[in-house]
């Protein structure tokens, strides 16, 4: 008899769940689970990567294809269009466009260099690629005991489902594979709903649209401040030490420059033994045989006396 009367207790407990929470870590490495290989094989190669951007730059936005749980839907497209006619009116990008599915060859595996040669195919400048992640926790409460009578499993809110979705993405140069910036964003999305009509696709759509709203601020905030402080770099650079480009340069560098490049000098009088001026001081002093018997050296040749 006291079984009987703990078996509701028992099965209550048996139907309502607890709340696990969300495996962030486990998320992330979905995100970074190694498929998206950059092309340059070593650090040396990387880092002689230059930043070429100017403004306004021609975007191509590649979403990669979704997890088994969800998809891309118009209305996901239609937020991000948002922000992307934002930097279209701020003349930060000159056209933000989507890649086409059919030249994306095997960017679904992550494949950037294929996603590159898409895009320059297309005219873009940058390559923005999306990608995202979703995780759900399903858990009942109370209420879960009417699943027992049939209609209350249709009726009665004894189910949750919390979904939480990442999205990451990074901005990479079409011609070099230079990247500028990278974007993160997660949104979490909870429902309650009677447990034999509740789906888990719900959840997670409400958890990507607040994920996109958050990434769309995201890379405005990204693309303004590039745009604010460019990172472009000359393919050329002058060699140290060179003069600067105002400068005018002999044509022949054994010959001196033309006199009329060259600023004029003015003489600086000086006074000589005798009382006599000097106005040529820089020119070397000669002797006059005829007025300066006793060997004065001067830079002038005094007047002769009249007769």
């Amino acid at each position: 008899m006291r079984a009987w009367k703990k078996s509701p207790l028992l099965l209550l407990a048996l139907l309502c769940g607890c709340t696990s929470g969300f495996d962030r870590a486990a998320l992330q490495e979905r995100l970074k689970d190694g498929s998206v290989q950059m092309p340059d094989s070593t650090i040396a190669e990387a880092r002689g990567l230059k930043p070429q951007l100017r403004f306004p730059c021609r975007i191509a936005v590649y979403l990669q294809p979704e997890g088994h749980d969800w998809r891309w839907t118009p209305e996901d497209k239609a937020a991000m269009e948002v922000w992307a006619e934002a930097l279209r009116k701020e003349k930060i990008a000159a056209d933000v466009f989507p890649l086409p599915e059919m030249l994306a060859g095997k960017g679904d595996k992550g494949d950037l260099k294929e996603l590159r040669l898409a895009a320059a195919k297309c005219g873009a400048d940058v390559l923005l690629v999306i990608r995202g992640a979703a995780q759900t926790d399903s858990y009942k409460n109370f209420a879960a005991v009417f699943n027992l009578t049939l209609v209350g499993g249709y009726v009665i809110p004894g189910s949750h489902k919390d979904s939480l979705f990442m999205l990451e993405g990074i901005l990479l140069d079409v011609d070099n594979g230079y990247i500028y910036t990278g974007v993160q964003a997660e949104g979490v999305g909870k429902i309650v709903r009677p447990t034999f009509v509740i789906e888990e696709k719900d959840a997670i759509a409400l958890a990507k649209t607040k994920a996109l709203v958050q990434f769309g601020d995201e890379v405005l905030k990204r693309m303004r401040r590039l745009a604010a402080n460019p990172v472009f770099v000359p393919d050329v650079k002058a060699p140290v030490g060179s003069p600067p480009a105002s400068v005018p340069i002999a044509a022949n560098p054994v010959r001196p420059a033309p006199a009329s490049d060259v600023p004029a000098i003015k003489p600086t009088p000086r006074l000589l033994p005798g009382g006599i001026f000097a106005t040529g001081a820089d020119a070397p002093p000669r002797r006059d045989p005829v007025n300066n018997a006793g060997g004065v050296m001067t830079g002038i040749t005094a007047p002769r006396p009249n007769p």
